[in-house]
């Protein structure tokens, strides 16, 4: 909970300076990568953590490893600086739902029997934008344990048409 809350509040402020300076997008980017690293390789993590390890080395580190970025990177220098690297995914969670939130975009997770194709996919999508009135970012699953149809989960609503949930609702009568 209080991460979530710190999380908030540094992604709040991380967005404000990256919108500002229109580098909303590579900032992400840099964000991100740290993220996957923190999480994935224990050596970079007992790196950036390390109490014994001068932050301005730390920084070199940083700067050699993501160059395509000077916000970013002043951004990640900042977290550190502030100790809260180790919250790295929660600002990340909260800098994405910043995003979607003022571009009008919703995460949206279909799974079927079958894989789509691109011309499924889209026009699943395009009937998702005219349904919610919102850009639709599509992740679609394939769940061979389902007969037929589908499931799509957007935010907590869950619409399950799968002929499974059918022959259970069926059984129940």
């Amino acid at each position: 909970m209080i991460g979530n809350q710190i999380g908030k509040r540094y992604a709040e402020a991380i967005y404000s300076v990256a919108e500002a300076k229109n580098e909303v997008k590579s900032v992400y980017e840099v964000l991100n990568s740290v993220m996957e690293l923190y999480k994935n390789d224990i050596d970079f993590r007992n790196f950036i953590t390390h109490p014994l390890i001068k932050e301005n080395e730390k920084k070199e580190t940083l700067k050699k490893i993501f160059t395509e970025s000077s916000e970013g990177v002043e951004i990640l220098f900042y977290i550190l600086e502030k100790g809260r690297i180790a919250q790295i995914r929660e600002i990340v969670a909260e800098y994405v739902k910043i995003d979607y939130l003022k571009n009008q975009i919703l995460d949206v997770e279909a799974t079927f029997a079958i894989e789509l194709n691109e011309e499924q996919k889209e026009k699943l999508s395009k009937n998702l934008e005219i349904k919610t009135g919102k850009k639709i970012k599509l992740v679609v699953n394939v769940d061979k344990t389902l007969i037929g149809g589908g499931i799509i989960k957007i935010g907590d609503e869950i619409t399950d048409g799968s002929i499974r949930r059918q022959l259970e609702t069926l059984t129940q009568k």
